[in-house]
């Protein structure tokens, strides 16, 4: 029983130690990483609230992610703050660059990954192009999105319909339909 109550108020001092330190805008950075490391995520939102439970914030209103080029907006977020994953949802947007944005149901991402995956209605459109799926992963290290399930294309008026499909990311080339 002793334990018990130690782990519930060495949780609850971690949130208020996390919720006294950091600003209100900006709700986790990542810890320092190597200058070889991707950019350290930065998480904003206009409402959280801690589940000492859990030990996972929930974050409420305006949820944006920040890590270097690419920013992931959604309506509200899980985010667990031992290893930054984060689950979000509603009105789903992750922008790479000024060009490339895909939108979706959900998304989930792992802060110290090279990776993004949407799930549910996603899309991609650029001009002379459109391309749907049930899920998408981007890869940002080989500068691939691969999408899954019920994936149709549109690219210059022909459609072609696949169960996977690899886009390259930084050429704007469909690689390969399977």
């Amino acid at each position: 029983m002793e334990l018990k109550a130690f782990k519930r108020r060495a949780r609850r001092f971690a949130a208020a130690a996390c919720a006294l330190l950091l600003p209100a805008a900006v709700l986790f950075t990542a810890p320092q990483m190597a200058a070889a490391d991707p950019v350290k995520p930065v998480v904003t939102a206009d409402a959280k609230t801690y589940d000492e439970n859990t030990g996972c914030y929930h974050l409420q209103g305006n949820v944006t992610v920040t890590s270097g080029d690419r920013v992931a907006r959604m309506d509200d977020a899980q985010v667990s703050a031992t290893n930054l994953e984060i689950w979000g949802q509603g009105n789903v947007s992750l922008q790479k660059g000024d060009e490339l944005v895909f939108t979706a149901d959900a998304v989930y991402l792992e802060g110290f990954a090279p990776s993004a995956t949407l799930f549910g209605r996603v899309k991609l459109e650029r001009p002379g192009l459109v391309i749907r799926a049930e899920s998408v992963t981007c890869d940002w290290k080989s500068g691939t999105a691969t999408f899954h399930g019920h994936v149709i294309c549109i690219e210059n008026g022909k459609e072609k319909v696949a169960g996977t499909l690899v886009y390259d990311m930084e050429s704007g080339a469909v690689q390969q339909y399977s």
